[in-house]
């Protein structure tokens, strides 16, 4: 439950700022997967007066309050927001937000998709870990579902991912979420170069999310998914329309801007990957997903030819994740910068990671070449093969 905002500013005519908020984050909170919100209407009867949290949670039913403050000035809106266990009455995170008022509805705005994101990932861990204090030792199907979601938000590596995913489906085949976090690591592999049988891994990938979407036609997990198998199928304007009916359903900035990222570029717009990259960035600063979006910006910069930025950027998505991909850009960057010992060792480290399948310059021409097809993408891979051949992968 959103309990109503607080207006910190001393003025009541503008409380309207903190009800926006409010009602605002209601309907955000709403559209994340799996979540129910009390509504708008009811959270207002209890505007202005004294709450006890553990109450509202028995009278209503909830597991978590989100309660705030809002001030403001001239040039800056802050916002104050906790998220309480109602059950215990335990501050289960506080965090603050602030935004320039410039443009009011674009402050607004920000701050809630900034709340929402957060508590996506703050609401998954509370659940999982209140699921283990009663079921330590004995999962059930919702333990196993929540593992899942748990492991995708908190950025863990593939393989942690994919396995805890097949442990939900073994549970519960009808697990829309699971469905699609394994359709959408399956395309991954794809897009990044490191599928053994392209056309099988995708006929896979849209096998799955052609059951998430029967199970549920409104996932915004499924349409994400989606998205990503139509850019590794060639098909990038789709993917952008997909992404943006993802974010309709589930306003989910960081999973349609990594799509944006990605058709942008594969279209031969670094210039609007690298917007997008930034805007997640700017949306969600302290994200654990943001090493993608650095990614991209190395990318972007690789494509248009400022190896040196490239370098600086995909150094910072490394340091937070561990991706092949970022070790071939690195290593056809500092090999086109003149830095040969250098260009070794990232090449060398690629070789050596366990998810690695794509070893030869002519393994990785097919692959990117089946990515896409238009001028400006067969170009900067061309520069691309050229750097990687004289940081020595092989030609096949």
């Amino acid at each position: 439950m959103v309990l109503p905002f607080v207006n910190l500013s001393g003025d009541p005519d503008q409380q309207y700022i903190a009800d926006v908020l409010t009602e605002n984050l209601t309907t955000g909170l709403a559209r994340i997967e799996g979540t129910f919100v009390i509504a708008r209407s009811t959270a207002f009867t209890y505007k202005g007066k004294p709450v006890d949290v553990k109450q509202v949670g028995k009278e209503l039913g909830v597991r978590y309050a989100l309660e705030g403050s809002e001030q403001h000035s001239h040039n800056k809106i802050r916002v104050n927001a906790q998220l309480i266990d109602v059950a215990t009455g335990a501050h289960l995170w506080a965090d603050q937000f602030d935004a320039p008022r410039s443009d009011l509805f674009e402050a607004v705005d920000q701050i809630v998709w900034r709340i929402a994101r957060t508590l996506q990932i703050k609401l998954i861990a509370a659940d999982l870990a209140r699921a283990s204090r009663s079921r330590p030792n004995n999962p059930d199907a919702q333990d196993l579902a929540l593992r899942c979601k748990a492991a995708f938000f908190n950025n863990s590596g593939p393989s942690d991912v994919v396995a805890a995913c097949e442990r939900s489906l073994q549970a519960d085949g009808h697990d829309v979420f699971a469905l699609s976090a394994l359709a959408f690591f399956i395309a991954v592999s794809v897009i990044t170069a490191q599928s053994v049988d392209r056309e099988a891994d995708l006929e896979k990938a849209e096998e799955l999310i052609s059951r998430a979407l029967v199970l549920d036609a409104d996932s915004g997990i499924a349409h994400f998914a989606k998205s990503c198998v139509l850019t590794g199928r060639n098909r990038h304007e789709q993917a952008l329309g997909e992404a943006e009916r993802a974010l309709a359903l589930s306003y989910d900035y960081i999973g349609a801007n990594f799509v944006r990222c990605l058709a942008n570029g594969c279209l031969g717009r670094p210039d609007l990957t690298l917007e997008f990259a930034d805007e997640a960035i700017r949306l969600s600063p302290r994200d654990p997903a943001l090493w993608i979006f650095y990614h991209y910006k190395g990318w972007a910069f690789f494509m248009k030819q400022q190896y040196e930025a490239a370098i600086d950027w995909v150094l910072r998505s490394r340091a937070e994740h561990v991706d092949p991909f970022a070790d071939l850009l690195l290593a056809a960057a500092f090999a086109l910068t003149g830095r040969p010992a250098e260009a070794k060792k990232a090449l060398d480290h690629y070789h050596a990671l366990p998810l690695v399948k794509t070893t030869t310059i002519a393994q990785l021409r097919t692959l990117q070449f089946a990515l896409a097809d238009n001028p400006e993408w067969i170009a900067w891979n061309e520069r691309f093969f050229d750097g990687l051949r004289k940081a020595g992968m092989p030609e096949s």
